[in-house]
């Protein structure tokens, strides 16, 4: 999918390819730690074009460990720990899964964050 996004001081345009997943709520998902989505917190209606199709969007940047942790964990169970390391991006370091406390850690430590897009008439 591509993310169309303005950015926050300059206003200039900018396309992000990024990867992405139902949330199962109407929403998509996307998992970043890249510094672009500060975009995001001055600027929400965004774009998306998916599937060949450009429709607008409203972002919702989670940057708190605590409502981001959470969000990690649920999509480590639903992998598995040995799977969810390349799926979503992070290294997974112990040989269990992690508990909240080290993943908010984590995403202290790595810059980690959530976005929900909300997409217009979504096929």
């Amino acid at each position: 999918m591509l993310l169309h996004v303005t950015g926050r001081r300059s206003g200039r345009r900018f396309v992000f390819p990024v990867a992405y997943r139902d949330n199962g709520d109407g929403r998509l998902l996307v998992l970043t730690n890249s510094p672009w989505r500060a975009n995001l917190r001055d600027r929400p209606d965004v774009a998306v074009t998916l599937g060949g199709s450009h429709r607008p969007a409203r972002a919702h940047l989670v940057e708190d460990p605590d409502r981001v942790a959470p969000v990690y964990l649920r999509l480590i169970e639903e992998a598995g720990p040995a799977k969810a390391g390349r799926r979503l991006g992070i290294r997974i370091n112990v040989p269990r899964p992690p508990t909240l406390a080290e993943l908010a850690d984590a995403v202290r430590r790595d810059g980690l964050a959530v976005i929900y897009l909300d997409v217009a008439d979504r096929p």
